[in-house]
């Protein structure tokens, strides 16, 4: 993405992880990119802003490959940070309710990271970039649309103590060719909008009323431990319990209790553990009686999936862009928010380049978002199709079948590899959710053995291996 510079200016709101990615397309196009963070530098330790740090996290494939397109070496150097590489089959256990997945490789390698880890080696890159400054401990007040002559801009001032704008700190007006708005679940852009006169329609909200709570371990190695990573996953309407442990660097392992429908884990050490013991799968016990907790167990409510539909704004302003958790947010257990975040920063590149020539960014917000909701719809109906079934309101037709579908995907997959296969690809965003309705998946689901059918029924336990 070398290239002149087209435009002059251009702030990124918020320093995370989609808007160091931004501003790492940015400086492709813009002499001077600032980016704006309420929360102050955070080295190698979590930012308030991002909760979900504290839980488990993994690169979707699709998602790696596009960072590295945008840093290359980036799987590498995270690697040698720790962050394992492994085959998602061979290299991880999940525990489905009718058996354990097969341990083939299926030629799909996953990257387990821990979100400080991947935040800062990011960082690290884009502040590196001669065109891009970050100022940190700064909170944007207010949006500036209307003048579109000296381009739009923002109100900002110091962040005070409390995370609002501190008392009696002088309000500064930054301008800029072009504002990309990536504050991520908590963005205002809503509200400023409102306040401009613009009408929004309706935001989607699904809420499976999920929550996680995570407390980092860590434990000697053991060469019998052949795997990175161990799930169990919640799956509706009847099993609204499960886990996840990934292995974040050489002997540290972070475990995540996971609860739908109300479900809340436990915060307390004995709460913490009987949650986890009352689990089919054994990993996760092990992990709490042989390793040796670091912290204290952090939780999180914030899970629901909000999709704020911009792209139906009729008067969308050209010079403004809104992208990853900003415009949809999705519960994260499903992992899909990074590797969204990636390919709309891409696309922002792609419609950048197209306007290269002219100079020209008449119609370019309005288009962006539109290409941007496309990126949200294939992993929206996959994440959403299933948490519907946990509402107390009425399920929608397309959701109980989803939900029906999704139990016999499931019943099959410890029995069949080359279906398990495919629901990897998808499940990475490698290939489209259509191939899992292929005339040959049809077919393999067709043959579920008996005992799948019944164990997907009643969601009866499985052996262990």
């Amino acid at each position: 993405m070398t290239r002149a510079a087209t435009w002059d200016s251009a702030l990124v709101l918020g320093g995370g992880y989609a808007g160091m990615l931004a501003a790492r397309v940015l400086s492709g196009h813009v002499r001077r990119v600032t980016v704006l963070e309420q929360d102050t530098s955070p080295g190698a330790a979590a930012r308030p802003g991002v909760p979900q740090a504290h839980h488990p996290h993994a690169l979707l494939a699709r998602g790696a490959e596009q960072l590295e397109e945008f840093f290359p070496g980036i799987r590498a150097e995270l690697r040698s940070r720790g962050c394992p590489v492994g085959d998602f089959a061979e290299a991880g256990r999940i525990l489905f309710p009718t058996g354990w997945a097969p341990r083939q490789p299926v030629g799909v390698e996953v990257q387990l990271v821990a979100r400080t880890v991947l935040e800062q080696a990011i960082r690290e890159r884009v502040t590196a970039l001669d065109a891009v400054t970050v100022r940190d401990g700064v909170r944007v007040e207010r949006l500036l649309l209307r003048d579109e002559g000296e381009g739009v801009g923002v109100v900002v001032r110091p962040r005070g103590p409390d995370g609002e704008g501190g008392a009696g700190a002088a309000e500064t007006i930054l301008r800029a060719d072009l504002v990309v708005d990536a504050t991520g679940r908590g963005s205002r852009l809503p509200r400023w909008l409102t306040d401009a006169g613009h009408r929004l329609p309706e935001s989607l909200v699904v809420d499976a009323k999920a929550s996680y709570a995570s407390r980092l371990y860590t434990l000697k190695e053991d060469p019998e431990r052949d795997w990175n990573s161990s799930y169990q996953p919640t799956m509706a309407p009847s099993v609204p319990r499960g886990a996840v442990a990934v292995r974040i660097g050489p002997t540290e392992w972070l475990l995540g209790l996971l609860g739908a429908a109300g479900n809340t884990p436990p915060d307390d050490d004995e709460g913490f553990r009987a949650y986890a013991a009352a689990l089919r799968n054994p990993d996760f016990l092990r992990i709490i009686d042989e390793g040796e907790p670091v912290g204290p167990v952090h939780r999180t409510h914030t899970t629901a999936n909000r999709w704020h539909r911009y792209h139906r704004v009729r008067d969308w302003p050209d010079r403004l862009i809104a992208l990853g958790d900003s415009v949809c947010a999705f519960n994260p257990v499903y992992g899909q928010g990074m590797t969204v975040a990636a390919l709309q920063s891409r696309l922002l590149d792609s419609r950048l380049t197209r306007r290269a020539a002219s100079g020209r960014l008449d119609g370019l917000g309005p288009a962006f978002q539109r290409g941007a909701a496309a990126l949200v719809r294939g992993p929206w109906l996959l994440s959403t199709a299933t948490d519907r079934a946990w509402q107390d309101t009425a399920i929608p037709l397309t959701s109980r079948i989803a939900t029906g579908y999704l139990a016999a995907l499931t019943a099959r997959l410890p029995h069949h590899p080359g279906l398990y296969r495919r629901f990897v690809r998808t499940l990475q965003m490698l290939d489209s959710p259509a191939s899992l309705a292929s005339p040959a998946a049809l077919a393999q689901l067709a043959s579920i053995p008996s005992v799948a059918r019944h164990q997907a029924a009643c969601s009866c336990p499985a052996a262990h291996p």
